[in-house]
């Protein structure tokens, strides 16, 4: 075992060392005030039912919340990773935190692997500063929430590519069968450059052997069994919604879709870059990068037939999103990152041949810039703290009224009355609907949706019930509102399917 440490120890090389630096950096901007950052909504809320549902009603699920598109659900790969940190932090959500932290770090690490394996040690380097440092890559990794993986699976897909062009034909069968049954769990949008798997082994020109198809299929089974075993419970509904969900066709013209899709994708590269320290508009970020990925290609630091797959593969991403009827928003994007960040890296890693000086001080400017914009991040101010907050005096009010259970009404935009449920529970809150006649509790956001409020936690206010009138009640009217079950467990959750 000594020897065996001693030879890795033997093998590290002094930019080796840099990296063990940018993962610790890396690590810290991603745990760095973890609940004054922790925006709790109802994504979080579905998670920690699915850990409730699981631990506490010992329900193995298949599923876990519907998408955005009806009938279709996410994968529950994600979910089942949070139980054991739920269980680590006696049931609270912010469990979940360490988990994307560590995922996050994971990420550095592949980026580290895989780009050295592709091109070279200092593009490895050169990958995990962006990926540690930039400021929108940062918060990405800290949404607690099941598509948070996409920037980690889309790095072993890179390294996939890799591998059939190398004509590592089993590693990369399994890697891809794995990747695609991961599809599900993650994110159904990353089948968008499923196709250059078998692209990549049309140009590489290889003959499939037939022990290699089972190896996939076994990788791919093996992450999609609660898919197939939910689809055989009932009737196979997601598979008819995602062919459905489809063919649906849109009223915004082709042209205009285009036109808003390339708008989000030059958002997203300048909030890679410098976001908005500097008063540049966002297509010169984007062709920054197109650019330094042409001249790396140019100079063949990107193989010519990897290249073509890389472009391929930003080309799938642009023509499904203008094509498909979605409504597209900024983390659809997501897939496109690591790309690019690979394009920056492979080109900076061969301009530091000649211009070492000038590469050192690129990327120190973009750490600073990004740390600058990391500083001036605000806290939460509606976030898990501040609805734990309410919903503890709501319980210690409640109690020193001798009111058995509650109801809870919001004054609210639409969406944000939700991400409360589980936080009720572990305050063990019987809350009811205000129609149940129980005690009102309003929550108000922002403040200025009302006139008055009693209480104020953070951006959330919160109006009392009116005590005279409940005191006016028997205490038996009050008792018979509590009766029932409490809504709060038993009543449906958007989102969320048993």
């Amino acid at each position: 075992m000594k020897k065996n440490l001693q030879n890795i120890f033997s093998n590290l090389k002094p930019i080796d060392y840099v990296f063990f630096v940018v993962m610790i950096a890396a690590f810290a901007l991603r745990v760095y005030k973890p609940l004054s950052y922790y925006y709790y909504g109802h994504d979080q809320d579905l998670a920690s039912w699915f850990y409730l549902d699981v631990v506490k009603n010992s329900h193995l699920r298949l599923i876990g919340q519907e998408t955005s598109v009806h009938g279709v659900f996410i994968g529950p790969f994600f979910y089942y990773l949070l139980i054991p940190f739920y269980l680590l932090f006696a049931g609270q959500p912010y469990g979940g935190l360490l988990l994307v932290a560590i995922l996050s770090l994971l990420s550095v690490f592949s980026i580290y692997f895989v780009f050295t394996k592709i091109i070279d040690r200092k593009a490895g380097l050169i990958g995990a500063i962006i990926y540690s440092f930039s400021y929108v890559v940062i918060f990405t990794d800290r949404e607690v929430v099941p598509t948070m993986p996409v920037y980690l699976w889309s790095i072993w897909f890179l390294y996939t590519l890799h591998l059939v062009l190398a004509r590592k034909q089993k590693s990369a069968f399994i890697a891809a069968g794995l990747l695609f049954g991961l599809v599900w769990h993650l994110n159904l949008g990353l089948a968008i450059v499923a196709p250059l798997f078998f692209l990549a082994i049309i140009i590489s020109k290889q003959k499939i052997a037939i022990k290699n198809i089972f190896y996939f299929l076994a990788a791919f089974i093996l992450p999609m069994l609660p898919y197939f075993v939910f689809e055989l419970r009932h009737g196979f509904i997601q598979t008819q919604a995602i062919i459905l969900g489809g063919t649906s066709a849109a009223d915004v013209s082709l042209p205009s879709r285009f036109g808003r899709l390339m708008q989000i994708a030059n958002t997203n590269a300048r909030n890679l870059l410098w976001g908005d320290v500097f008063n540049i508009p966002d297509i010169w970020a984007h062709g920054l990068i197109l650019l330094l990925f042409t001249y790396a290609v140019f100079k063949k630091h990107i193989k010519p037939r990897f290249a073509t797959l890389l472009v391929i593969w930003l080309i799938l991403y642009v023509s499904f999103f203008t094509l498909n009827a979605i409504n597209v928003s900024e983390y659809y994007l997501n897939g496109m990152v690591v790309v690019w960040i690979f394009g920056i890296s492979a080109a900076l890693a061969y301009l530091t041949r000649y211009m070492r000086t000038f590469v050192v001080f690129i990327l120190a400017l973009f750490v600073v810039i990004n740390l600058y914009r990391f500083s001036r991040y605000p806290e939460n101010k509606s976030g898990y703290l501040q609805k734990n907050e309410v919903v503890a005096f709501i319980a210690e009010d409640a109690e020193d009224h001798n009111y058995p259970c509650v109801s809870v009404s919001y004054i609210v935009d639409p969406g944000y009355e939700l991400g409360y449920r589980y936080i009720f529970y572990l305050n063990d809150l019987h809350a009811n609907q205000p129609s149940s006649g129980s005690p009102v509790y309003t929550i108000v956001f922002p403040h200025t949706k009302v006139d008055r409020i009693d209480k104020s936690f953070g951006a959330l206010g919160l109006i009392l019930p009116d005590y005279e009138k409940y005191s006016h009640k028997k205490e038996d009217e009050i008792k018979k509102s509590c009766s029932g079950n409490n809504a709060n467990l038993t009543d449906p959750m958007f989102g969320f399917t048993k």
